[in-house]
């Protein structure tokens, strides 16, 4: 097998979109696809040919670009030192309170729950959220391709502008688009593997760079006549013959067999749907290693994948596709029949469908350290930003950016919700105060803060003043702990943290987390916290009640 190797430098914005985000929006990709990496080298091949369309008749064509004899790596982002980086195992995980604390220049140590699923020195594991790596050692890279959040309006293609007009299926007169593309400047990394020594060559030729160029351009991806996709492919070469995708040697791990994804896999289940399950990974690492597989331990995510077929003018099918970064380990019934070998041929050869197009990718046996430490200094994943200069724009902006900022905060006091909640158990569910008492809380509290910018907090403050002069009342507010204090001091405490660290810091958000849209900051005012604490406490109150409906007290 020969594995070419080549760089793809971004010249421009590009955006790669991936299945999410509303209508209004195109959410890039942080890598570079295979699939497109693929076409953009067939559009090459039919420049150079001076064709029009691709004969997939062709034995020629059919080996170079159809058949899973050669495969298209995935692009990933290089590190620091200009070396490829592989998609963040989701075995990893950081202390939450370690993830609290660092500050710009440090970061938190990683712990590899695929070795030591019960470290001693962590008290509450998060998942790492920094999406690609690189390791020298015992010390791992972190690196996230930066982003570029761009904002755009229809218009009328002959006018230049948004212009009303009488036809009902146009584009809405002026309607926002948000396009978060990856920033220009940034350099990845991919690579095709090809089983035939002939393809390779002829591929190396095709790739290869004219000495006065220095590197050859391409477009990738969408909205390319606005100033998006063009990129520079150069550094074509080939690797030497003991190249392993996911670094160092392939080793033997005695009765145990640790698999990583490094990209994307696509299986179908025995009725020919496509599956996640890992029931259906297990099976198929069984039939192509012959071996008897004891799962153990699995970390993984799914998601849903396309394409689009720019000869069709059509989106390609949506798949269910197992994650990059899943890791699944296993014990081995007899490690005497553990052929390394065969190992070494499926990293090569990948497993499941659109291999061609850099799924299936996987490793063995490549983590081994249960605790990492991060270098300092990674590179920052922050989104950036053209300035916004006009009031109206501005305006706009600072409503786009509030309402993604309340979305993401929304779903950080569902979890401190659930935390609390989880938290009143035995006697304090069972002595809430009764339901009469609770409501009447609660509609003070709806009363001052739903559909309202400024919540008048003394009419609560007050409220409560006067449950504590009510020594029948108070007592049943004083028999329900959260955090171990009574039910009203803990509503008091609450609305005391009105300040923005302690805000903050009351639902697990950090400054760096807050996004800002061309120097435009989300509106974080103290009134918007007043309303934010508000709603907790009565989320948290009706949390209470249905647990004790639940539990039947």
């Amino acid at each position: 097998m020969k594995v070419i190797s080549y760089r793809i430098t971004l010249c421009e914005p590009v955006i790669l979109t991936a299945l999410e985000g509303d209508p209004n929006q195109s959410v890039s990709l942080n890598y570079i696809p295979g699939s497109v990496l693929r076409g953009a080298i067939i559009g090459k091949y039919m420049h150079e040919n001076n064709l029009k369309t691709l004969n997939a008749a062709d034995e020629k064509v059919r080996k170079l670009f159809f058949e899973e004899t050669t495969r298209y790596l995935n692009g990933y982002p290089v590190d620091r030192l200009g070396k490829r980086t592989l998609s963040v195992p989701l075995s990893w995980h950081q202390d939450k309170q370690a993830v609290a604390e660092q500050d710009e220049n440090s970061y938190a140590p990683i712990y590899d729950f695929a070795v030591d699923d019960h470290p001693d020195e962590i008290d509450h594991a998060v998942s790492v959220k920094v999406t690609f790596f690189s390791m020298d050692e015992d010390e791992v890279r972190l690196v996230s391709p930066i982003r570029r959040l761009s904002i755009h309006t229809a218009r009328n293609r002959r006018y230049g502008r948004a212009i009303k007009t009488l036809d009902t299926m146009a584009e809405p007169l002026g309607a926002v688009y948000r396009y978060e593309a990856l920033e220009a400047d940034q350099t990845f990394e991919a690579l095709i593997l090809c089983d035939s020594d002939e393809d390779a060559e002829f591929l190396m030729e095709l790739l290869k760079v004219e000495k006065d160029k220095k590197s050859e351009v391409y477009f990738l991806g969408g909205s390319r006549s606005a100033g998006y996709g063009r990129v520079k492919i150069q550094d074509v070469k080939l690797v030497n013959k003991d190249w392993r995708e996911a670094g160092g040697k392939l080793k033997n791990a005695g009765n145990q067999l640790v698999v990583m994804f490094l990209s994307d896999v696509l299986l179908r289940d025995e009725n020919g749907q496509y599956t996640a399950d890992p029931i259906v990974v297990t099976n198929i690492l069984k039939r192509k290693l012959n071996l008897e597989l004891n799962q153990e331990k699995v970390f993984m995510n799914t998601k849903i994948v396309g394409g689009f077929n720019r000869k069709w003018g059509l989106p390609l099918p949506q798949s269910l596709a197992t994650g990059m970064g899943s890791v699944f380990i296993y014990s081995i019934k007899d490690p005497r029949r553990l052929d390394l070998n065969k190992l070494r041929e499926l990293e090569e050869e990948g497993i499941g469908e659109r291999r061609i197009d850099g799924f299936g990718r996987l490793a063995f046996n490549c983590l081994e350290k249960s605790k990492l430490s991060v270098e300092e200094k990674y590179d920052s994943g922050d989104v950036i930003f053209p300035q916004i200069r006009d009031k109206e724009s501005i305006e706009i902006a600072k409503l786009m950016v509030t309402r993604m900022f309340e979305k993401h905060l929304e779903d950080m006091i569902v979890k401190e919700v659930i935390k609390k909640g989880d938290s009143l158990a035995g006697e304090d569910i069972k002595n809430l105060a009764k339901n009469a008492q609770i409501n009447r809380l609660r509609n003070i509290i709806h009363n001052i803060s739903l559909d309202k910018d400024n919540p008048d907090v003394k009419q609560l403050e007050e409220y409560i003043k006067n449950i504590k002069k009510h020594s029948s009342v108070v007592t049943q507010f004083e028999k329900t702990k959260i955090e171990n204090k009574p039910l009203l001091d803990w509503i008091e405490e609450t609305l005391n943290k009105v300040k923005f660290e302690q805000w903050l810091e009351l639902f697990g958000y950090r400054k760096s987390q807050i996004q800002n849209l061309g120097g435009v900051k989300p509106d974080i005012d103290e009134s918007f916290r007043y309303r934010y604490l508000l709603r907790y406490i009565d989320a948290v109150l009706t949390y209470a009640l249905k647990k004790k409906r639940k539990e039947g007290n």
